[in-house]
């Protein structure tokens, strides 16, 4: 398990769990009778915390008592194997599309974590684009919904490919990471206009890698305090 990336399960005290939860929480208040059931998770660019993200925030959600599905759709570089420790080698999203297999025989658990469903990237060489412009993955987020309150799809920048606007069409909301100080506005904004030109629906901005310069004792808190 990537330790460093998985806060919400290694330190639960922590202000960056804090952090999360709290993300979870201004995402309930906007999520109104399950408005926003489904929501897709991208950037601008590369290595701004978009997996890091999700998937602390899918934990943050399964924590909570929701039931939580969290989708690798970032067929290119996938990371959320890495995250959880899940073998790369593992079956998964691109599996199930082409070959046609049953979703529940391919999600992966982690222990004291029964309410959140990890399902990765997959092993199949596919065209990434088709695959996720296919009547099976609109298919699959359809009955998907059946069964999970939550379910969280990390996908690819949005300008370096086509995959993360194409995904977007079967999503109730976007979410967009921005990396503190290192994204610049004018991808932002190019972002922006590019999920707007499919009509994709953005929720929210997250901020990522934010420093805080006071003392990180004051963000901490000790169980056996109320």
């Amino acid at each position: 398990m990537d330790t460093a990336s998985l806060v919400t399960l290694i330190d639960s005290s922590s202000f960056v769990t804090e952090s999360y939860k709290l993300l979870r929480t201004n995402l309930n208040f906007k999520n109104v009778n399950n408005r926003y059931q489904v929501m897709l998770m991208t950037s601008s660019g590369k290595e701004e915390g978009k997996t890091t993200t999700i998937c602390n925030l899918a934990v943050t959600f399964a924590q909570s008592g929701k039931r939580v599905l969290l989708i690798d759709a970032d067929l290119r570089l996938p990371r959320v194997d890495v995250i959880f420790d899940i073998n790369k080698r593992k079956k998964g999203l691109s599996n199930m599309l082409v070959d046609t297999l049953p979703l529940d025989s391919l999600v992966n658990k982690k222990d004291n974590l029964d309410n959140l469903d990890v399902l990765t990237a997959g092993n199949k060489q596919v065209s990434p684009t088709e695959l996720l412009n296919s009547d099976a993955f609109e298919k699959m987020i359809i009955a998907s919904r059946e069964e999970y309150d939550i379910i969280l799809i990390d996908a690819p920048p949005v300008l370096s490919f086509a995959d993360a606007s194409i995904v977007s069409k079967v999503v109730d909301g976007v979410l967009l990471v921005v990396a503190s100080h290192e994204t610049k506005k004018a991808m932002v904004v190019e972002a922006k206009k590019t999920l707007d030109k499919v009509g994709a629906n953005i929720i929210g901005v997250i901020m990522t890698k934010v420093k805080f310069k006071r003392n990180d004792s004051y963000y901490r808190y000790s169980k056996n305090k109320g």
